[in-house]
């Protein structure tokens, strides 16, 4: 009874340790902020300014060159920026959801855009979340560290915007679901 005993708490502690194994949750993304709480809220950022003709001339200058692209005289434009980051709300949600965002972000940025005269563009950095939704949908731009390193120079949210117009006002965002940001500061004379 003895040998039996010891065999089936053997037995038991072999599967609980393979059943343990199994379910040991192993992801990169463990320290990451996908809550909208204070935190994020705090993490979050708006810097508004004009830029001076010099200064939009070079901008633009080099944002041409980076995306491979002319922008009109007269349009403004909007770089929608994803990168990685401690604070994401997105990395709580499934592939299935994070397409169906990327797309309605896609919706909503062109919508916006054609209601106010601007050429919009998203731009990922190469080890942001969803690079591999990002990396199958032909609007998305692989940044080559240009804007991480020059624009987007605040790492702390995965997702943020810049906005410049052809008078020189600019806005930059950090943080998620901005499209309320965008559309006021388009509208504004």
């Amino acid at each position: 009874m003895n040998r039996i005993l010891k065999k089936g708490v053997c037995f038991i502690s072999i599967i609980f340790l393979i059943s343990c194994g199994t379910n040991k949750i192993t992801t990169e993304n463990k320290d990451v902020n996908t809550q909208p709480n204070s935190k994020y809220k705090k993490s979050r950022k708006a810097y508004s300014g004009k830029l001076n003709n010099s200064e939009y001339g070079e901008i633009i200058k080099k944002i041409e060159m980076e995306l491979k692209t002319t922008i009109p005289n007269n349009k403004s434009i909007l770089v929608n920026f994803n990168q990685k980051a401690p604070n994401c709300l997105s990395v709580r949600l499934s592939e299935k959801d994070n397409i169906q965002v990327a797309k309605n972000r896609i919706r909503i940025s062109s919508q916006i855009s054609s209601n106010n005269n601007t050429i919009d563009f998203f731009v990922y950095t190469k080890d942001s979340y969803n690079k591999e939704i990002y990396e199958k949908m032909p609007e998305f731009i692989l940044d080559s560290g240009f804007f991480y390193e020059n624009v987007f120079t605040e790492h702390q949210n995965c997702e943020a915007i810049l906005i410049i117009k052809p008078n020189g006002d600019f806005h930059k965002y950090y943080g998620e679901d901005y499209y309320t940001e965008v559309d006021f500061f388009l509208e504004k004379n």
